[in-house]
């Protein structure tokens, strides 16, 4: 069988598609399949692997790139059985307009709510802007992502929470399954490192993401400013990049944090390891994630989680039984001095601790193995 994939972000960029994708591809070419991959790139690159990969220059004119990208895909996908949409899904939907062929959606994300966020439109939480009504701009891009998900013979989500709301989107419940993200877990512990050995007097924070505004990365800053004033050896690091890095920096640089939050830029997963290697306490504040990948490498690596209880979050933290819970305040951000007192808890509370680790390492190992997901997207394309 032909499969043609389609996505936004492909190594070496980074970030949950990019990570997925060739995964996926690997295991579907594994098993027989003839997989081509359609996605855009900052610049040629010489792919070496067992499938197909076609590039498409991210930055050119907009409505050539948009053109170029729906022929290349008219193209790769006349003798596919099947589409399999990790992101351009405007473009494969009006592709497919001609193509006919059997479409299946992952949709990890609401990317109309996160424009709204970047451009400054809105201030308002993820499920708030399900419901809500805003300027035609936002209209029109809400109307179009969900009018490209119904689009599909089946839509893939990574957590419950978000197939309710592309149910609600108009995708009839018999289109939708639910397949949880994975992460590689470690055989032994020296794989996923024993923090018992670790000598050192610091303790260290980390977060890593986007640096985009429902990440709330401001929040955790200021929470050091105010865990300072009880401990003093502590560093927060901040693992990623995107548009609010300067402000960031400028607001670490106003606190007196620059010896205590350091920026490290993107990291590949290898560099990412020895980050969490180093780390004991894992900090997420975000207004919303589909079901985060890192909380789960978190887990992995034997890190205590402190995480809001936003979309597909609480699917991994269940209600506090596998980590601590900081709330948002009005359905946005958390409040820092109550995430402040969160994080004291955390180091005051040894057993506490010990109990979520070991409730989050069997939640892991039942629920969210790489390999046995992954299988699960392997009998959808062999069904």
């Amino acid at each position: 069988m032909k499969i043609l994939i389609t996505v936004g972000i492909y190594p070496p960029d980074i970030g949950g598609p990019a990570s997925f994708v060739p995964k996926i591809a690997k295991l579907l070419t594994e098993n027989n399949f003839d997989v081509t991959i359609i996605c855009l790139t900052d610049k040629k690159i010489v792919d070496k692997e067992k499938f197909v990969v076609k590039r498409i220059i991210r930055r050119q004119n907009l409505l050539f790139r948009w053109v170029k990208t729906i022929f290349s895909i008219i193209r790769h996908g006349y003798n596919a059985e099947v589409i399999f949409v990790n992101g351009l899904p405007m473009e494969s939907y009006i592709a497919n307009i001609f193509l006919r062929k059997y479409l299946i959606r992952k949709v990890v994300g609401d990317w109309a709510w996160e424009r709204g966020r970047n451009k400054g439109l809105i201030d308002e939480s993820f499920d708030e802007f399900q419901s809500n009504s805003h300027n035609l701009h936002l209209e029109i891009a809400k109307f179009s992502r969900g009018w490209t998900a119904t689009k599909a013979n089946m839509v893939i989500t990574p957590s419950k929470h978000l197939s309710d709301v592309v149910n609600n989107w108009g995708v009839k419940r018999d289109k939708l399954k639910v397949i949880y993200n994975g992460t590689k877990i470690s055989n032994t512990k020296t794989d996923a490192y024993d923090k018992s050995n670790n000598s050192s007097n610091t303790l260290n924070f980390i977060t890593v993401g986007r640096l985009a505004p429902w990440k709330n990365i401001d929040v955790i800053i200021e929470s050091m400013n105010e865990i300072r004033k009880t401990i003093e050896n502590f560093k927060l690091f901040i693992v990623g990049s995107g548009p609010l890095e300067k402000d960031l920096k400028n607001q670490t640089n106003k606190l007196g944090l620059d010896d205590k939050v350091i920026f490290t830029g993107q990291k590949t997963s290898e560099e990412l390891k020895n980050y969490y290697k180093n780390s004991q306490i894992y900090i997420q504040a975000s207004g919303y994630e589909g079901l985060p990948h890192v909380l789960l490498e978190a887990i992995n690596y034997d890190l205590t989680l402190i995480s809001t209880p936003v979309g597909g979050s609480n699917e991994v933290i269940e209600n506090g039984k596998n980590g601590w819970l900081i709330d948002l305040v009005n359905g946005v951000k958390p409040d820092p001095i109550d995430l402040s007192k969160i994080i004291v808890d955390v180091i005051n509370s040894k057993d506490s601790r010990d109990e979520k680790m070991s409730n989050a390492k069997y939640l892991l190992n039942t629920k969210f193995d790489e390999e046995v997901n992954l299988l699960e997207y392997l009998k959808v394309f062999q069904q």
